[in-house]
């Protein structure tokens, strides 16, 4: 094969690969756009649930909830429409992911790859209940039982309990996904010189995502709530130990089929 030759078809390829993310990306838009409609007619149902269980003193109809600025409460209610497809879709986007990498990965990163899109598919939505069943109702009884001055009427900001809420549980989703991707890294044995071979990139774009995409209620804390969940990713991954031998790109044999 000549070199033309090669280099036409190493263009074909890539032009395939564009083809096949592209087709991935339109796939995951429009269902995504079709479960965000679905879920703009459940939101509110959930949201009314949610607060019927919730230990705030909420009073009988709700009325010691206020919405003090109305867009606030519609970004809130699409936020949650937002998460809710995502956490939706995930599985799919796994799938989907998966079968685009999969022609061209090693054997053991095959084997990474599903155990980490396993892995981040199931904590994601534990996460998430986690934080809205047993979380937030804690925060508030220890809010409570802290008391609050006599003969003052306690009302509160309906956008702001549910942007706690979300902040919270995109905090422990990105974390989540941050400690399971690095600590299956070292068990894979992806790590050169001790340490994840990407591991620098990873806790770089988790902690970017933290600080830009925390609501207005954690301002003044985004850079410390970014370093202290890299901080801790790294720590609880360094635990798990190397079960397979260690990387190495150069001298690797492992076919890729």
């Amino acid at each position: 094969m000549s070199a033309n030759q090669y280099h036409n078809l190493g263009n074909l390829n890539h032009s395939e690969h564009f083809v096949e993310i592209h087709l991935i990306a339109r796939k995951s838009a429009f269902l995504f756009i079709l479960i965000s409609v679905i879920w703009s007619f459940l939101c509110d149902q959930a949201i009314s649930i949610w607060l019927e269980k919730s230990p705030l003193p909420a009073g009988p109809n709700n009325e010691n909830l206020a919405i003090f600025a109305p867009f606030d409460w519609i970004q809130i209610r699409w936020s949650v429409v937002m998460l809710l497809s995502i956490v939706t879709i995930l599985p799919l986007i796994s799938i989907m992911s998966y079968k685009f990498a999969k022609p061209g990965l090693y054997p053991r990163e095959r084997k990474w790859l599903i155990a980490v899109l396993l892995l981040t598919t199931a904590i994601v939505p534990a996460s998430i209940m986690l934080i809205w069943v047993f979380g937030l109702p804690t925060l508030f009884d220890l809010s409570i039982s802290n008391g609050y001055p006599d003969g003052v009427l306690i009302r509160y900001d309906a956008a702001s309990i549910f942007s706690l809420g979300l902040g919270a549980t995109w905090v422990l989703v990105v974390w989540s996904v941050t400690t399971t991707t690095l600590s299956l890294s070292r068990i894979f044995g992806m790590i050169h010189s001790g340490r994840t071979r990407f591991r620098n990139r990873l806790l770089a774009i988790s902690s970017g995502i933290i600080i830009l995409t925390l609501p207005v209620e954690y301002d003044g804390l985004k850079i410390v709530i970014a370093l202290l969940m890299a901080l801790s990713a790294e720590m609880l991954s360094q635990s798990a130990p190397v079960k397979m031998e260690v990387w190495d790109s150069h001298t690797n044999t492992e076919l890729t089929n």
